[in-house]
């Protein structure tokens, strides 16, 4: 073979496969996108799931956490409890 028919005969090779196989290889070319998206979120998912599980462990067990997730989101005082606000937060 001449040097330019070997450098062409990939690209022919190439050309008679998507010819022979085309739709099948868009169907393997789109599904495998396809599958990197949902491997894509499935790690998101599994990142989440952990996260809420060891919330969900702390919120069990932790008596300590309880109480400040208690007195941060409703604000809440011990009886006879001074509460001296430092600075202002942006929620309020």
């Amino acid at each position: 073979m001449t040097e330019p028919s070997r450098r062409a005969f990939p690209w022919v090779a190439a050309f008679v496969a998507a010819l022979l196989f085309g739709p099948g290889l868009i169907d393997v070319a789109r599904l495998s996108a396809w599958q990197w998206k949902l491997d894509r979120r499935l790690r998101a998912l599994d990142t989440e799931h952990a996260t809420l599980t060891a919330l969900s462990e702390r919120l069990r067990h932790d008596d300590v956490f309880i109480e400040g997730e208690i007195r941060s989101t409703f604000k809440v005082a011990k009886p006879d409890e001074l509460v001296v606000p430092l600075a202002a937060t942006a929620e309020e």
